[in-house]
C-alpha cells in the first residue's frame, strides 16, 4: 500500500488544473485566482501567469511595411501545459485602433500577429501591447513597446524624361519610369494607404515633367476646399476656351484599390467646365536633367 502522503500526491496530479500538492497540503493552485481573491495581481487581473514580453518591434524601430508582425516572448504561466492566448492591442497615443483577441500561442517561446492591412498610416508612431488568457480571464499587459511605420516614398525625386510633350505622352512617360506605383493594394504589403501615397506620388511626377514640356499644370483644391487632389489636376491655357482654367482626370478607377492603377489624360472642356478646377500652383521645377 502507498504511503499516505504520496496517495494523496497521486490523487492531486490526476486533477491538474484543479488542485496541485504543495508539501502534501493539498493547496489549490489553479491557473486562475477565485474572482473574490484577496491575493489578485496588483492589476485586479486574477491569471496566475506574468504578463509577456515585446520583443519585436520596440524601441522606435521603423518598420518595413504596414502590416508588420508584432513578436512576444511567451507568458510564464503557474502551469506549463495551461493553454494560453494572447490579446494584442495596437494603439495611436492612447487610443485603440486595433484589436485581436485569442491568438493561439506560436511555440514554446514566442507568439506573433500581423497588424491587419488599413489600420496604420505612413510616418507614425504607434505603441503595442499584449496579455496573456486562459479560459476568458486576462492576465496584466505587457509594456507598451514603440515603433514607427515606413516614411513616404515620394521625396519629390522630380519630372521624368519624356520625348513626347502631349498629356498622354507625358502619362505614358510617368508610368513606364514608376511601375511599382501603379499595383493594386492586395499585392505585397500594399494598403489603401500607401495607394493613395502612389497617387500622389505619380500626380506630382505629372505636372513636373508637364511643367518641362510646357504644360501650365498644377494641383486642384478638391472642391474648392483646402484639400488637394490626388487624382485630378489642373492645366491653364490663354489660348482657346477663354483661357480658363480646365479640369483633368490623370486615373481611371482611382478609388478601386483591387486593380492595378490606370493613368488617363481626360481633359473636361465642356461648358460648365466639369470637375470645377481649383487651381493650386505648384511652384518651379528644375528641368535641367530631363530637358
Amino acid at each position: 500500500m502507498l504511503p499516505r502522503k504520496l496517495l494523496a500526491c497521486t490523487v492531486c496530479a490526476v486533477a491538474l488544473f484543479t488542485v496541485a500538492c504543495a508539501d502534501g497540503t493539498g493547496k489549490a493552485l489553479t491557473p486562475t485566482l477565485p474572482s473574490d481573491s484577496a491575493t489578485a495581481n496588483a492589476d485586479g487581473t486574477r491569471l496566475k501567469a506574468s504578463a509577456p514580453q515585446p520583443s519585436s518591434p520596440r524601441a522606435s524601430a521603423r518598420v518595413s511595411n504596414l502590416t508588420p508582425q508584432l513578436r512576444l516572448a511567451n507568458a510564464a504561466g503557474t502551469y506549463e501545459t495551461a493553454a494560453l492566448t494572447y490579446d494584442f492591442e495596437v494603439l495611436d497615443g492612447t487610443t485603440s485602433v486595433a484589436l485581436a483577441e485569442g491568438v493561439p500561442t506560436g511555440t514554446d517561446t514566442a507568439s506573433a500577429w500581423s497588424v491587419p492591412r488599413d489600420t496604420l498610416k505612413l510616418n507614425k508612431t504607434y505603441g503595442w501591447r499584449a496579455r496573456a488568457v486562459f479560459d476568458g480571464v486576462a492576465g496584466s499587459w505587457s509594456e507598451t513597446a514603440l515603433f514607427r511605420t515606413p516614411a513616404p516614398e515620394n521625396d519629390s525625386p522630380g519630372p521624368v524624361f519624356c520625348a513626347g510633350s502631349t498629356g498622354l505622352e507625358i502619362i505614358h512617360c510617368v508610368a513606364a519610369a514608376y511601375p511599382e506605383k501603379l499595383v493594386k493594394t492586395s499585392t505585397g504589403d500594399f494598403s489603401d494607404e500607401r495607394r493613395a501615397a502612389n497617387m500622389e506620388f505619380i500626380r506630382d511626377r505629372v505636372i513636373e515633367t508637364g511643367k518641362c514640356k510646357g504644360l501650365n499644370l498644377g494641383q486642384n483644391y478638391k472642391r474648392g476646399t483646402p484639400v488637394i487632389s490626388k487624382d485630378f489636376i489642373v492645366l491653364r491655357s490663354d489660348r482657346g476656351k477663354g483661357g480658363r482654367d480646365r479640369g483633368v482626370d490623370i486615373a481611371r478607377g482611382y478609388d478601386a484599390t483591387s486593380t492595378t492603377l490606370q493613368l488617363s489624360w481626360q481633359v473636361f472642356d465642356r461648358d460648365k467646365n466639369w470637375g470645377h478646377p481649383f487651381y493650386k500652383d505648384y511652384g518651379s521645377v528644375d528641368c535641367s536633367g530631363v530637358n
